[in-house]
């Protein structure tokens, strides 16, 4: 069975294909020619029969072919195009579906209900899986060039968001690299990372600065911390970061710290 999101994934594909679809066979169905077309067999030769509301029909010879296959045309774009339409709504329909969450079905019941039924999806479970298809990461569009991959396979930018990444992987910290996110005043950041602190819902937009002896890097880096805070991120509360300089490599156990004071 497909994953949640990708059957999501394939059914808004499929329902952007049907829409295109439709908008295609509505435009050439515009433009078509009056009336209806009968074939009539006579032996080997086939005989071409146009009719159109209140006449008689009638006959059309070899000459007007093209106005044959226009008609007959007609019939099929009119076939697939109610065709298409009935999926549409179908396709529309389920994805309607899909977004009701099968976990809040549950944490809708009243307690009592709750303690008789056991849920399909555990409720920590289901919130993870829906965090993550809606920060679905590495949206920078800066290109990565480095060859320097996570334990998870994926990859990053330096060695210190590698042990990074696989710190909090190696501590189940859901997280993703780089996502997209909108700040307040409606400007797009990619961070390094967006944790997620599974027992108390709460994510966190992670920051390592790594060239902290540079003085241009230091001052982007004060200013992006400054940035964060005008736009209601301060460390602790939806924001945390670490540091490092050439001569202060990234500390392991401060990073662990934070991990078991923030993330778990």
């Amino acid at each position: 069975m497909l994953e949640h999101n990708q059957f999501k994934e394939n059914l808004v594909r499929e329902i952007d294909e049907l829409q295109e679809t439709q908008k295609q066979l509505k435009a050439r169905l515009t433009g078509a020619p009056e009336g209806t077309l009968n074939l009539l067999q006579k032996n080997q030769n086939v005989q071409y029969y146009i009719y159109r509301e209140g006449r008689k029909r009638q006959y059309l010879s070899k000459k007007k072919k093209d106005l044959a296959a226009a008609l007959a045309q007609k019939a099929y774009d009119s076939k697939v195009l109610s065709i298409v339409e009935a999926r549409l709504k179908y396709g529309k329909r389920m994805l309607d579906e899909y977004h009701v969450s099968i976990d809040d079905m549950y944490q809708a019941m009243p307690a009592a209900r709750q303690a008789l039924v056991s849920p399909c999806i555990p409720a920590e479970e289901a919130y993870v899986r829906e965090w993550y298809e809606k920060n679905p990461g590495r949206e920078n569009p800066y290109p990565i060039l480095q060859k320097i991959f996570s334990e998870r396979g994926e990859p990053v930018r330096s060695k210190s968001e590698k042990i990074l990444a696989d710190l909090f992987y190696r501590n189940q910290i859901p997280y993703v690299y780089e996502p997209k996110v909108w700040m307040q005043d409606g400007r797009i950041v990619y961070p390094d990372f967006l944790l997620l602190n599974v027992r108390t819902r709460k994510a966190y937009v992670y920051e390592h600065f790594g060239m902290m002896d540079s003085p241009e890097y230091s001052q982007k880096a004060s200013e992006k911390i400054n940035y964060y805070m005008e736009n209601g991120y301060h460390y602790g509360d939806r924001f945390l970061f670490s540091m490092e300089t050439s001569k202060t490599p990234l500390n392991t156990k401060t990073v662990e710290k934070i991990i078991v004071k923030f993330l778990i």
